[in-house]
């Protein structure tokens, strides 16, 4: 099977990539010429220069493939402009779809977010894929907004007889080239004495990168996905101090935090977000009100659905995860050679 992944050198595009190859399909690989391939081509996947915004490009990266996985997105919760998040996430992934169709692909597998359901995923009750969204967009959410569009965007696409397409919504991603989530983790405990936003200790959805790209890859090469939406949740559960513990526990630090009052950290983030602004910095800050909701607001999503169509089931713990990605951190692996060793022995057996 020959599989176009866009996005390819991004944080999931990469490692979509490698559980590709892994698995034995040819893959080829969208990419800007100004990204940094160093490691996209130790993978020894084809590369086709081009973005998501070129649609000519687009489509010759797309002739000759049988599935496109578009990872491709700008990912900065709580930061940047509506009109960037719009032009990338949503026109796109209007520009890939369009590209596929005319290339002649069958199968189009969006890689969507578990944000997508907005307050609803907050509940008691885990929410599944029939979950009706109330999102709305902010500032705060635009992210996740143009998410939900590009995502209905697809499923209109799939709905109305173009192309087959499947929607993975993975939960929160961490792991070896991680910037986000494991990054800030990795600062936080770093720091003499960590502080903790609020007193909330919430549950969240924790997924290592390379079980999200395995579950993308099995919804890619099965049949009974087209049509279908796919939660990637692990099994384990996780709250954001436990992941800072795990983290600790890798660097081989102990772990001392304080509390903060949430209206204190709060206002730290309005102000590290306008520092950010008067700089003109493309980055966010290490810390925003984004990330403050993160920290005491629950991701509660139902990933049963993946396991019972899919076979899906996640390999690596939080512990295991936390110190790959130290590992990587150290200049000790590139974040392939730990994971793959899990993976291949559970697929083995």
């Amino acid at each position: 099977m020959k599989v176009l992944v866009t996005g390819a050198t991004g944080f999931l595009g990469s490692h979509i990539v490698e559980s590709l190859m892994r698995h034995g399909h040819d893959v080829r690989a969208l990419a800007r010429r100004t990204s940094n391939l160093d490691h996209l081509e130790a993978t020894g996947a084809e590369i086709a220069f081009g973005d998501v915004g070129d649609y000519d490009g687009l489509l010759n990266a797309a002739r000759g493939v049988d599935v496109v996985i578009h990872s491709a997105a700008i990912v900065m919760p709580g930061w940047g402009r509506w009109d960037d998040y719009e032009n990338a996430n949503v026109k796109g992934t209007r520009n890939a779809l369009d590209a596929c169709i005319e290339a002649g692909i069958k199968r189009f597998v969006y890689v969507s977010s578990g944000t997508v359901v907005g307050k609803a995923g907050c509940a008691d009750t885990p929410a599944d894929e029939s979950i009706e969204s109330d999102l709305k967009c902010t500032p705060d959410t635009y992210y996740d907004y143009a998410k939900l569009l590009a995502e209905n965007l697809a499923l209109d696409y799939h709905r109305g007889g173009k192309i087959e397409v499947t929607v993975v919504r993975p939960a929160m991603i961490y792991g070896p080239r991680d910037r986000y989530i494991a990054d800030r983790f990795h600062w936080l405990v770093n720091l003499p004495i960590s502080f903790f936003p609020g007193r909330r200790n919430p549950n969240i959805p924790l997924v290592y990168v390379s079980d999200v790209a395995d579950c993308t890859v099995l919804a890619a090469m099965s049949d009974k996905a087209a049509g279908e939406i796919y939660n990637i949740v692990p099994n384990e559960e996780v709250t954001f101090r436990h992941l800072a513990y795990a983290m600790a526990k890798a660097l081989g630090k102990s772990y001392r935090r304080i509390d903060l009052p949430l209206w204190l950290v709060y206002i730290g983030g309005v102000v590290m977000e306008w520092w950010g602004k008067l700089l003109r910095r493309k980055k966010p800050p290490i810390f925003t009100r984004a990330a403050v909701r993160f920290f005491n607001e629950s991701m509660n999503l139902n990933g049963d659905k993946a396991k019972r169509d899919l076979g899906w089931e996640p390999k690596v713990s939080v512990e295991q995860g936390c110190q790959f990605y130290v590992e990587w951190r150290r200049g000790k692996g590139n974040g392939r050679e730990s994971v793959t060793i899990i993976t291949d022995r559970v697929v083995e057996n």
